[in-house]
């Protein structure tokens, strides 16, 4: 008895969620079929039903994390007292963001591992950034590319040196650092 289209739409989703996750927290070469598909729920002999390859996988798993990101950002709405601007800065210099890289950003998780990857790898993280940066210079209420490409520069680098450090007093510090620096972008607010 074979599996319905349904079922393994499902199940592709699964293997894809899971490899998401397992990027963003080991990277993407650490990325392990047998793993991958354990984490899902299936078997690693079911992993070619779904990807011609590993290759195929770390790139299917990269676009499903960073689209996740995106989405998130993107729903991401301002409160009462805050600007879309400070709403995205806010949930990204955050901890809880510093703290989950899992179910963070991949934009920042993957940024060391992209330069060491695949064309097209690099070519669908590069899609991703400008498309990040793009939202942040519209929410800052600018018309300058600078600020936004100035911001993912801020925020990716102040989360991985968060995560980079052993003494949480330090991590905190760096993304309150970071966050005062780019609120000083948000045109919007002012």
């Amino acid at each position: 008895m074979g599996y319905s289209q349904a079922q393994k739409a499902e199940n592709r989703q699964r293997v894809l969620d899971a490899a998401a996750r397992q990027i963003r927290e080991h990277g993407l070469e650490a990325l392990g079929v047998a793993d991958c598909m354990r984490s899902a729920g299936l078997t690693h002999g079911a992993f070619y039903g779904h990807f011609p390859s590993r290759n195929a996988l770390i790139v299917a798993a990269l676009e499903q994390a960073l689209t996740q990101g995106e989405k998130r950002v993107m729903a991401r709405g301002a409160g009462q007292s805050e600007t879309r601007f400070q709403a995205i800065a806010n949930a990204y210099l955050h901890h809880a963001h510093a703290e989950n890289p899992g179910t963070g950003c991949a934009i920042c998780s993957l940024a060391g591992d992209t330069a060491h990857s695949t064309a097209d790898v690099k070519a669908l993280y590069t899609t991703h950034l400008r498309q990040l940066a793009d939202q942040l210079t519209q929410a800052a209420g600018s018309g300058s590319e600078t600020v936004g490409l100035g911001v993912v520069a801020t925020i990716v680098g102040a989360i991985t040196l968060a995560r980079a450090v052993d003494d949480r007093e330090l991590a905190e510090s760096i993304l309150a650092a970071a966050h005062a620096l780019v609120m000083t972008q948000d045109g919007a607010g002012q």
